[in-house]
């Protein structure tokens, strides 16, 4: 990454940066009590537009091998299995997405407090009005992220350029055939080249300097022996950031376990932990053995270059979470430790729209819905009994599956509140 790039990647980000810091206060101030001090605003709030996607990535908790959609969608087409099809329906909202019109008035509801959106899902670039949607977020001026597969980024990148989303986020395995292998789909990999190659040459031609572009590269027992050769992959592409993570996942025990409390605590039947059921193999011995080592060595190599990469033109690596490499194989093998990420800020930092506008806290497990835009405004679902109810909880202690959950490690280490 040169100079000039560097210099644009900072404009593009500092938004996003300040407001997160702003927001990173409001919740420490909210939760050490300070006179005075209400619930936040979320800072980001994050489009789930869709449940369907057009891969079948083998750890995916929404369609992977463990998936709960995928699982769902396996049921015999016997009577049961009818019932089965309503209820994969139900959960992925097929006929009760949000309109455009529905997302404008969410967006004017959200705008005054100056949110971060993202768009998720599934996939995202399958929901018919993303586009137009794209512009009416960035009308409003807010920041806009996206994560997206990249199967059909190409199609869209000049409209995404135009419209001036702020960053584009790509999910990434590793070179070719093994990012192939794993997504389940020929061919997946050069659709995500050929789609950066497209936003890149837009950014060039209409002397743009976003979206910045973001590959998110999660390691994995899949593919930890290809990481190198992935990373450089990814290099020879039009990429800013390679964003090196370690793979969600939730132990048996844990999810049985988060399974229990929120049918006691909240009378929530919570099951889409299944989706993320994972042990590394081998258990606490994976820890020792070569192959683990060979791994730690790498990510530790990858660390300390970072810096003369970039030098060199190359994207800059992010780690999240953001473990010393030491650590990845407690990380890996003994889930319940947390590295300092003891309280998960999500009930008060990040709220996920559901396609068909449920509100919940946790992105990646949507068990507990704090209210739905399509009845409330989105003010009075954040500051609902049933949230606050979450909320309460959270303070208190985490849940069982949060050790290993995004929504404790993306946004940095918070301390939880001391109790008299």
């Amino acid at each position: 990454m040169g100079l000039r790039r560097g210099l644009q990647l900072a404009r593009v980000g500092s938004r996003i940066l300040r407001r997160m810091r702003r927001g990173r206060r409001a919740v420490e101030t909210h939760l050490s009590r300070h006179p005075g001090a209400g619930v936040p605003m979320p800072t980001f709030v994050q489009l789930r537009l869709t449940n369907l996607c057009n891969l079948r990535c083998k750890m995916c908790g929404q369609w992977g091998d463990t998936g709960i959609y995928r699982s769902l969608s396996s049921a015999p087409a016997t009577t049961e299995g009818e019932s089965e099809k309503s209820r994969i329906r139900e959960l992925l909202g097929l006929g009760r997405q949000l309109t455009l019109a529905e997302y404008g008035t969410l967006l004017d509801q959200i705008a005054p407090f100056d949110p971060v959106v993202s768009l998720f899902g599934g996939e995202p670039l399958l929901y018919p009005d993303v586009v137009p949607l794209v512009r009416e977020i960035k009308r409003r001026g807010l920041a806009l992220t996206m994560i997206t597969n990249g199967s059909r980024l190409e199609t869209v990148a000049r409209d995404l350029v135009e419209a001036g989303i702020d960053v584009v986020s790509v999910s990434v395995d590793g070179t070719p055939d093994v990012h192939d292998a794993i997504r389940g789909a020929d061919g997946s990999f050069e659709r995500i080249a050929a789609g950066l190659r497209a936003v890149d040459g837009w950014r060039r031609k209409l002397g743009r300097a976003a979206p910045m572009t973001v590959a998110i590269f999660p390691v994995t027992e899949l593919n930890m022996d290809q990481i190198r050769p992935g990373i450089e992959a990814l290099q020879a592409l039009p990429v800013d950031t390679v964003n090196l993570g370690l793979r969600w996942f939730v132990p048996t025990e844990a999810g049985k376990e988060y399974q229990k409390v929120m049918k006691e605590e909240f009378g929530v039947e919570a099951t889409s932990w299944t989706g993320f059921e994972f042990s590394w193999p081998g258990g606490s011995d994976a820890a020792r053995t070569p192959r683990m080592a060979q791994l730690v060595r790498l990510l530790a190599a990858i660390r300390r270059r970072r810096l003369l990469d970039e030098v060199k033109g190359r994207p800059w690596t992010s780690f999240v979470p953001d473990v010393a490499a030491r650590d990845v194989p407690a990380y890996f093998t003994e889930p319940t430790r947390t590295f300092g990420h003891d309280l998960c800020p999500v009930a008060w930092y990040f709220a996920q729209v559901e396609p068909d506008g449920d509100v919940c806290f946790c992105g990646d497990f949507p068990d507990y819905v704090i209210g739905n835009v399509r009845r409330e405004s989105f003010r009075d679902v954040w500051l609902s009994d049933r949230a606050a109810r979450f909320r309460e909880k959270l303070a208190r202690e985490p849940l069982p599956i949060c050790a290993r959950c995004c929504g404790s490690y993306v946004y940095g280490r918070f301390s939880r509140p001391a109790r008299s």
